[in-house]
């Protein structure tokens, strides 16, 4: 061999070492935590993000899997298989992968809340493996914990305004009718029926209120919705025939068995079947229909009444707000809460003006709350 020919590979030999240093300084210089993995699972490179993040060097994956240092229990407490992890998925697929909120194991046995992309390797266009790039987003959820509690105070001084202006017109009335009574010495029929009529609104009031919390230390239990349903429509019935209204239901599904508390799941749809009679003045049809999925169970309350503007279709389940007259804007509430909050279901409406309402609700099937 010439001594050219040994310059030669000595020099490319030095040109591959710079390449190397200069990729890792790259891969240094990068917040987020970046680490390649081969198609046998070995870690290639793991940059100092990845180290400070993790507490681990890439030493610390030559004798054990890296999944089972850093990925091996989720959110839940429950181990986490190699077969069932994300980045396992991807490294045989050859697919790019996106997972929000998950979260990794450090050395010293802590863990933190991730966000990961998982992107293929490729050299020369054959798939060599794949890289992950995370990120700590333990402040990104503590922004939104804080959030979402200042939105919670912003909905209790809405509430509390409009509990304040609901009741103090009642009292009101009531305090003027004393006043009169009083002053007349007069105890007239027609007095005490119109004071009756506010103290049913302060109490009306008061129990949709009640209803808004989740009762503590309660037992949920299995129930077929289905049945839940029927004796609702059979309660609402006699008020439908007497204002000309027909309520159907359609059943899609042999059962739909979810675990609830029975008496709030009833209340949401009887909340929302009234609203329905309420809104078609003239009579009309109001149709529920059930139907599953392989995890939950999707059901429609449809009717054929005036529909809500769109204006005031997105104000639905605000505090107070209402599209009836003499209507508190509580029930509407309620129900989104019994569905949304006590239930981890979705509520969701739509309507046109002229055609009708749809209540859309998803309740997952067999849930232990």
């Amino acid at each position: 061999m010439s001594i050219n020919q040994n310059l030669s590979e000595c020099e490319l030999k030095n040109e591959i070492e710079k390449l190397n240093q200069l990729n890792q300084l790259i891969l240094d210089s990068v917040a987020e935590g970046i680490y390649g993995i081969d198609l046998h699972a070995n870690v290639i490179f793991w940059n100092k993000a990845a180290e400070q993040l993790t507490g681990f060097q890439i030493t610390d994956f030559e004798k054990q899997n890296l999944h089972d240092l850093i990925h091996h229990t989720n959110q839940q407490g429950e181990h986490v298989p190699l077969i069932d992890c994300p980045v396992y998925h991807a490294l045989n697929s050859g697919e790019s992968i996106f997972v929000e909120d998950d979260i990794f194991w450090r050395k010293d046995g802590t863990s933190f809340p991730v966000e990961y992309t998982v992107n293929p390797m490729t050299e020369k266009g054959k798939f060599i493996g794949t890289v992950i790039t995370f990120r700590d987003i333990s402040e990104k959820k503590k922004t939104e914990q804080m959030l979402a509690e200042w939105e919670k105070l912003s909905l209790v001084g809405q509430m509390s305004a409009g509990i304040a202006h609901e009741i103090r017109n009642p009292i009101t009335s009531l305090k003027g009718f004393v006043q009169l009574i009083r002053e007349s010495k007069q105890l007239r029929e027609d007095y005490f029926d119109i004071m009756d009529s506010e103290f049913n609104r302060i109490e009306t009031i008061i129990k949709e209120l009640l209803m808004f919390s989740k009762p503590k230390d309660v037992n949920f239990t299995q129930h077929d919705l289905k049945e839940l349903i029927t004796q609702v429509v059979m309660l609402m019935e006699p008020q439908a025939i007497l204002k000309n209204i027909r309520i159907d239901t359609e059943w899609n599904s042999n059962e739909a068995i979810i675990s609830c508390l029975e008496h709030q799941i009833k209340q949401a749809f009887l909340n929302l079947i009234k609203n329905a009679m309420e809104a078609m003045v003239n009579g009309g049809n109001i149709t529920v229909k059930v139907d599953t999925n392989e995890k939950d169970v999707l059901i429609q309350v449809i009717d054929n009444g005036p529909g809500i503007p769109k204006e005031k279709l997105e104000k639905i389940g605000e505090p107070f707000f209402t599209t009836k007259e003499g209507g508190t804007g509580l029930g509407m509430m309620v129900t989104k809460n019994i569905i949304k909050n006590n239930h981890q279901g979705a509520l969701e409406v739509e309507s046109e003006v002229g055609k009708g309402t749809t209540f859309h609700i998803r309740l997952p099937l067999g849930m232990d709350c």
